[in-house]
């Protein structure tokens, strides 16, 4: 997802709140490369509206997408971790009494949960 205040990933819309165009470059330096630009900056070129080119655009958004899911993946392996310590404790508290059968069963369930990730 874009956002307007960082020239991070792919952007939808400049700073000025216009929607964002692609258009193509026709420059020796880059031809035919495609670029992001704000719709109305062709019309004030002399203000500083936003600018982008599409490669390096993908790459950032990739690389934001691979730390977010760095990010997700390690806080479920936080929550699996602290759910298990959870369900130990709780068989734990419960070793001498009637609840056993009952909390060793979703001990069994979750251990067979966490298998199939």
């Amino acid at each position: 997802m874009a956002n307007m205040n960082k020239n991070e990933g792919i952007p939808s819309r400049c700073w000025c709140g216009k929607w964002i165009v692609i258009y193509v470059s026709k420059t020796e330096e880059n031809p035919y490369r495609r670029f992001f630009r704000c719709e109305i900056s062709l019309q004030r070129n002399k203000e500083n509206h936003l600018f982008k080119w599409v490669d390096e655009a993908l790459v950032d958004e990739i690389q934001r997408m691979d730390e977010d899911q760095t990010r997700i993946t390690e806080e479920i392996e936080d929550l699996r971790s602290s759910m298990k310590k959870t369900v130990h404790e709780e068989v734990m508290k419960h070793t001498n009494s009637l609840d056993v059968g009952c909390v060793a069963s979703i001990l069994s369930i979750l251990c067979l949960c966490s298998k199939c990730d």
